[in-house]
């Protein structure tokens, strides 16, 4: 009774799927990139640095002001003996700089430089969860199908203890084998679980990276291998090119270049154009208007300071050597993950052909030892032993099907071109719009 209930909840199990469409990865890629918390914090990120630039480019325009005042007015001097006024002051200036030594100039490349930098960090954390997102979703599919491999298997060992059992019920088996053909039952009871387990795992896992439930029904992807790399040092030259961990410590040395740029202007003498106009009414002590009118040329240069500006143009000097560490640190660690994924890719793919052997061979051992078995010619542990087999080569076989695939993703994504693979829309993420936090908040 038992045997037939596991074969019925397995034949239901394996033969009954309501038909629901498949999620593709593109899709939950896109929806995880646009929906990732570190994403939108990178953007939310740059989009701070793209309103520097916007107050930096606010010293190329004059500066102007109003003041008005009214209130009490107390005056006791030599010349003006304890007279109380009621006071009145309106004035207007405009301040326009003419030359700051450069200062505002290089304050716009250094934020529109770290700009440039900021949107290779946000391309370069897109990439890092499209990479991730689409190993949660190929390892949810793996478990699936090592799942149905589990079940496959526990079916099998299911009707030979069957098979058994009845034989020694009609004297014609001994109790060894039935023991024996039963632990191999409790063995592939407890594989079915071991993968149930696996999968929930992988679910929650999918869940945490994308924010979402793993859909019911998902399509294995296949990879454009007109898209890859045919060698390793080609796959270093597109990495090289446009692997965003790459272009933004470029941007960064960038941004570094127009810091020491900054901190020289203050070396230089500053030249602006002022203009002041005052009403006044009841000013010092005397009763009645007081207006002036100024409009000036003003010099100003600071000859010392104790040598803080020096030090100053000194310490970006060094940052700039260190932005260019930091560079050639990028490179490197950029070209030893395309090493490694290349690797990974290669002796994956031969790997494949030789497990794919496995699996058809051992299914071919199985299957005439089944026969054999049946007219006295092989024992029920050559059978048995057969059946792990094909269990191990198959897990073996999906596993590294499915780390192929990872290390195709790896090796696009080491180049910065998962996205493109993927085909993900990033248009959203290139706004620069104002957002309300107050709207935000509701």
């Amino acid at each position: 009774m038992v045997v037939k209930r596991t074969l019925l909840a397995l034949a239901v199990g394996m033969s009954f799927v309501l038909p629901v469409q498949a999620v593709e990865l593109d899709q939950v890629v896109t929806q995880a990139v646009l929906s990732n918390p570190d994403v939108k914090s990178v953007m939310n990120a740059r989009n701070a640095i793209y309103e520097e630039i916007n107050q930096a480019k606010g010293g190329f325009y004059p500066r102007i002001d109003i003041a008005a005042g009214i209130g009490y007015e107390w005056t006791d001097t030599v010349s003006i003996d304890d007279v109380e006024l009621k006071r009145r002051e309106a004035s207007f200036s405009i301040d326009q700089m003419l030359f700051d030594g450069f200062l505002t100039d290089s304050e716009v490349d250094r934020h529109s430089a770290r700009l440039e930098s900021s949107n290779h960090r946000l391309r370069e954390v897109a990439e890092e969860t499209a990479l991730e997102s689409s190993r949660a979703y190929l390892e949810v599919l793996k478990r699936k199908e090592l799942l149905s491999q589990a079940k496959e298997t526990l079916y099998n060992h299911v009707r030979v203890y069957d098979q058994i059992k009845r034989r020694t019920e009609s004297g014609l088996g001994t109790l060894a084998s039935n023991q024996q053909a039963e632990g191999r039952l409790a063995l592939a009871e407890v594989n079915v679980l071991t993968a149930e387990n696996n999968l929930l795992d992988a679910e929650a896992t999918f869940q945490r990276v994308t924010g979402e439930v793993a859909p019911q029904v998902m399509d294995f992807p296949l990879v454009d291998q007109a898209i890859m790399p045919a060698t390793s040092d080609e796959a270093v030259k597109r990495a090289l090119e446009k692997h965003p961990t790459i272009l933004l410590a470029d941007s960064d040395v960038e941004a570094a270049r127009a810091q020491y740029e900054s901190a020289r202007s203050l070396l230089y003498p500053t030249l602006n154009f002022e203009v002041d106009r005052n009403w006044n009414n009841n000013i010092d002590g005397v009763r009645g208007d007081n207006e002036d009118l100024t409009a000036m040329f003003r010099l100003r240069y600071n000859l010392y300071n104790g040598g803080s500006d020096k030090a100053r143009v000194r310490q970006t000097h060094h940052q700039i050597n260190e932005a260019r560490e930091i560079q050639a640190s990028a490179k490197r660690q950029t070209l030893e993950s395309i090493e490694l994924s290349w690797g990974a890719y290669e002796i994956l793919k031969r790997q494949l052909e030789y497990l794919e052997k496995h699996v058809v061979a051992s299914t071919q051992t199985r299957d005439s030892y089944f026969k054999q078995f049946n007219i006295g010619q092989r024992s029920l542990l050559d059978l048995l032993d057969t059946e792990n087999e094909v269990f191990s080569s198959k897990n073996a076989y999906i596993s590294a099907k499915y780390d192929f695939v990872i290390a195709q993703y790896r090796l696009l994504s080491g180049m910065g071109e998962i996205l493109d693979m993927l085909q993900v829309d990033v248009a959203p993420l290139a706004s620069t719009e104002f957002s309300d936090y107050r709207t935000d908040l509701k």
